[in-house]
């Protein structure tokens, strides 16, 4: 029986056979300072020379994320949110950018974390929203261009590689098993996410010019989650898998027309 690491093997293959590159990049939510954690994060991405675009969370975020980015040029900030807090009405699943508050409110809010975190960290902040939880209204996302920002991230594969004139490029793989006792998820599981997006690019079934994206939120990472993020890691070593910076995959000069809806 092949295994799952083998058969991600396989389909870099398949991909090298093809003549295509393979293309990934990594977004980590939740930052707001520097913790033990955190700074394991920030190790493997030095160690391994991936880049690494870390979500953080402007209420939050203290000067001790500075010498974070000093030390790792490798290392770019998104904007996760305002204060991670759900405004979701009761039955309604948790979201912070949602419909239940005035989109003008929520608007306000997305602006002065923008100048927060762009006063915090200077040009590795990219103006790109990372939702917290993953989800947000179609009012916010339509303001979010006259906000200030460039840029949107959500999970899953996207169906447009522009949302109301923002840059989409979503993650597809989540380490942590948030129903299941937010533990690791699975190495099967897991991997079973990252050959699907894969195969999805490969085949014609998603969009093959978005990045596969790997989600990790390091406060939440148990011993089977860090465990993976290694030998994920050092798998894709010796491959020929590019992993592409948050600049790269949300260049400065991104197009921003107006286009469809939010969805992913």
């Amino acid at each position: 029986m092949v295994s799952s690491w083998e058969a991600l093997r396989d389909e870099l293959s398949r991909w090298r056979d093809d003549g295509r590159e393979v293309t990934l990049w990594w977004r980590d939510d939740d930052a707001e300072r520097a913790s033990p954690a955190l700074a394991r994060l920030n190790r493997l991405s030095l160690e391994h020379r991936v880049p690494l675009a870390l979500a953080v969370i402007p209420d939050g975020a203290d000067p001790s994320l500075a010498p974070l980015f000093a030390d790792n040029p490798r290392l770019w900030a998104l904007q996760h949110g305002f204060s991670h807090c759900s405004h979701a009405r009761p039955g309604e699943r948790k979201c912070e950018l949602g419909d239940a508050r005035p989109v003008g409110v929520v608007l306000d809010e997305l602006q002065r974390g923008r100048r927060a975190l762009a006063g915090l960290l200077g040009k590795r902040f990219l103006p790109v929203m990372v939702p917290p939880w993953n989800r947000l209204s179609d009012g916010v996302a339509e303001g979010l261009t006259g906000a200030g920002f460039s840029g949107l991230s959500t999970l899953g594969a996207r169906n447009s590689a522009e949302t109301f004139g923002l840059k989409r490029v979503n993650v597809h793989v989540d380490l942590i098993d948030w129903r299941g006792g937010r533990c690791f998820a699975g190495e099967e599981t897991v991997l079973a996410q990252l050959l699907d997006h894969l195969r999805a690019r490969r085949l014609g079934s998603a969009d093959a010019a978005e990045p596969t994206g790997i989600m990790t939120h390091h406060l939440a990472h148990d011993a089977g989650c860090w465990r993976f993020m290694e030998t994920l890691l050092s798998v894709l070593d010796g491959s020929a898998a590019r992993w592409l910076g948050a600049d790269e995959v949300f260049p400065r000069n991104a197009p921003r027309q107006p286009e469809g809806c939010c969805s992913p």
